[in-house]
């Protein structure tokens, strides 16, 4: 069996780009202080970042309210799915504002690593409860266990993930040294990872290269079956296409769990999924609040025994 886990916002208990920007932000003010001195040709890192959050902010509103049909009319999974495909240009558009900031200007892997690490013993991200409890398990049961991500290094989030040891496969975006974000190398042909559809094309590129593998494998048995966690609306189309959990402090304010219940998927809570129950919506799909609640359910080992509906 495949696990297969979003970062921001999965993994960690809330989205991690503006930590990974406060730390570029307070690096490069050590190493250059007078760069970051206020002046109109060229203004600070921060104030930089703060309006490339702005921008961010603008345009997308814009789009989305531009956008036909409108949120209100799309009721069903494609008319959601197409949507957010269709936020490429929009996120491109804030990366490219990103690589013209020289935010990441210089900086290493080795940087980029680090910046993870001290944020997590320092507090500032936090890995969700029963995540290490969950790899654990995986690993005692012979699951595989990666992630996937629209982040924009995949360095950072080594360094977060690093007490976990560094087998996880990550496929997310890269920084360069030049403080450009690119693609990663092997998977949505190098593109940027932006949307719902980006996630979807390489979790089946990945998906496909195990099968590949397998068919070379004497302990071949099939395509293992998958369970894909995410807790935003770029993890809706992975979600949608194998068993799904969303994870969701609460599901009051979760964007995710309203979308879906906007365009007709039922998600019951994984504590009251019962075996061959698709949840009344046609999707394989559960929520919890943390990895602790998805332990103490079982679903995953119903899941793997079948009993789960498909």
């Amino acid at each position: 069996m495949n696990l297969i886990f979003d970062f921001d916002g999965t993994i960690t208990a809330k989205d991690t780009i503006f930590q990974l920007a406060q730390s570029a932000i307070s690096l490069q003010t050590q190493r250059s202080p007078n760069d970051n001195n206020n002046n109109d040709n060229n203004p600070p890192l921060q104030t930089k970042w703060d309006d490339i959050v702005q921008a961010y902010t603008d345009q997308h509103a814009a789009y989305a309210e531009s956008f036909s049909p409108p949120k209100h009319e799309r009721c069903t999974p494609a008319q959601e799915l197409a949507y957010l495909a269709s936020l490429k240009d929009t996120e491109n558009a804030s990366l490219d504002r990103v690589d013209r900031s020289g935010l990441f200007g210089g900086l290493t892997s080795e940087d980029l690593f680090r910046m993870g690490r001290e944020s997590v013993e320092k507090g500032d991200v936090v890995v969700r409860d029963g995540f290490a409890e969950m790899v654990k398990l995986a690993r005692d049961k012979g699951w595989r266990v990666g992630v996937i991500s629209v982040n924009w290094s995949a360095a950072f989030i080594q360094g977060v993930l690093h007490p976990l040891g560094d087998d996880i496969p990550i496929i997310t975006n890269c920084i360069s040294s030049d403080g450009t974000i690119h693609g990663p190398e092997g998977f949505n042909g190098g593109v940027r990872l932006t949307t719902s559809r980006d996630k979807a094309n390489v979790l089946g590129e990945l998906l496909a290269k195990e099968e590949l593998q397998l068919l070379h494998s004497s302990s071949s048995s099939g395509s293992p079956t998958t369970v894909y966690f995410g807790d935003s609306t770029t993890d809706m189309e992975c979600l949608l296409k194998h068993y799904g959990i969303v994870i969701a402090a609460d599901a009051q304010s979760s964007s995710l769990l309203q979308t879906l219940e906007r365009v007709g998927v039922s998600v019951p809570h994984v504590g009251s999924v019962q075996d061959n129950d698709d949840g009344g919506g046609g999707a394989n799909i559960a929520w919890a609040r943390d990895f602790r609640e998805v332990l103490e359910s079982r679903v995953l080992e119903r899941i793997e025994k079948g009993t789960t509906k498909q």
